[in-house]
């Protein structure tokens, strides 16, 4: 009897401590747009499903940190001329642009730069006094630093001629429309 009254306990101190902190995590800045729980090896369960000498986890993706650190990975790669190439790279968040992920709830960022020679900068035809593959180096850089939270990936995607948007099906697969894309998902 005294066995269980223990056990019970326990457990609903295990979930008054994940609560509580878990709390403390969503109430700091920058806060995370979401959270994925674990309890016990089961992922979404809920907390009081814990067994007394169980284990809760909460797992916060930062994907706002990850973006911050490869804008300013492209920027320190990028070559300088005029300064336009190395200032033009664009946030995406869903294929739109954003000036900046202050209001961030959700989906896939992507990072490109709209000048007409960000693809000869990238396949390294023009000539400079840096390499080359500016985003193709980003993306391992990110990756190397933030592999266990995102995933990061390069490709190439089509731009509209302003830059504003990401374009998808035939009409952004046009080789005059595609542009190196750095891209940031959760895991």
């Amino acid at each position: 009897m005294a066995a269980q009254k223990t056990l019970a306990e326990t457990q609903k101190l295990v979930v008054k401590i994940a609560k509580r902190e878990h709390g403390k995590i969503m109430a700091t800045a920058p806060r995370p747009t979401s959270f994925k729980r674990v309890v016990d090896g089961r992922q979404g369960a809920p907390g009081e499903a814990v067994k007394p000498n169980g284990v809760i986890v909460y797992f916060y993706p930062r994907l706002q940190e990850v973006a911050q650190f490869a804008m300013e990975t492209l920027f320190d790669l990028s070559p300088v001329l005029s300064g336009r190439y190395r200032e033009s790279h664009t946030l995406f968040v869903d294929g739109v642009a954003v000036p900046n992920l202050k209001n961030y709830t959700g989906g896939e960022i992507t990072i490109s730069n709209p000048q007409p020679y960000s693809r000869k900068i990238e396949i390294g035809a023009m000539k400079m006094r840096v390499p080359g593959r500016v985003y193709e180096h980003a993306a391992k850089i990110v990756r190397a630093r933030f592999g266990n939270v995102a995933k990061i990936g390069f490709t190439y995607r089509g731009l509209t001629s302003t830059g504003g948007s990401v374009l998808t099906g035939r009409r952004g697969n046009r080789s005059d429309l595609r542009y190196p894309v750095m891209t940031i998902k959760e895991l």
